[in-house]
């Protein structure tokens, strides 16, 4: 992975024809998530709800009414940490993920890196966030605490 510096001085985790198994080393990195978790400490309290359902769907729904999807393209992955997300105001469902995990570890919600396919090729074609209790946001999906019905889903622990 190389490591690119924006011009606002946030950091961008970009690679050019990026593998699954690397997208998903970047996810999964504890140094990465622990920059993701410094960079929405002071924000994460904004989405604590009553319950960890409610938390969970404030996340998704900030999501949906202020980061714009967009997939990347099959040439140039991205990953952007959560300051570059809410700076760029647009992201894909690595990103869209990363910050999800960042403001629920702040929370102290544990949570669940989700990964699936739709197709009989079980490596994953996209990654979004279960929470220990099953709570489901997919900030790409149109119903939160729902997903489209994978051939293939594995779940890895957020550490």
């Amino acid at each position: 992975m190389r490591l690119a510096k924006a011009i606002s001085g946030k950091v961008l985790y970009r690679k050019a024809n990026g593998s699954n198994r690397d997208i998903r080393n970047v996810l999964e990195n504890g140094q990465i998530m622990d920059i993701a978790v410094a960079q929405t400490k002071n924000i994460a309290k904004k989405f604590k709800g009553r319950t960890v359902k409610d938390t969970c769907y404030n996340i998704w729904k900030f999501l949906k009414n202020n980061i714009r999807y967009k997939e990347d393209g099959i040439e140039q992955q991205n990953i952007k940490l959560p300051s570059r997300l809410l700076r760029d105001g647009v992201g894909d469902c690595k990103s869209y993920s990363l910050f999800t995990a960042a403001i629920l570890k702040n929370l102290d919600i544990p949570c669940y890196w989700t990964y699936a396919s739709y197709n009989s090729n079980p490596t994953p074609q996209h990654v979004y966030i279960t929470t220990s209790d099953n709570y489901i946001i997919d900030g790409v999906w149109n119903g939160f605490n729902s997903e489209k019905t994978p051939t293939h889903k594995k779940k890895k622990k957020v550490n």
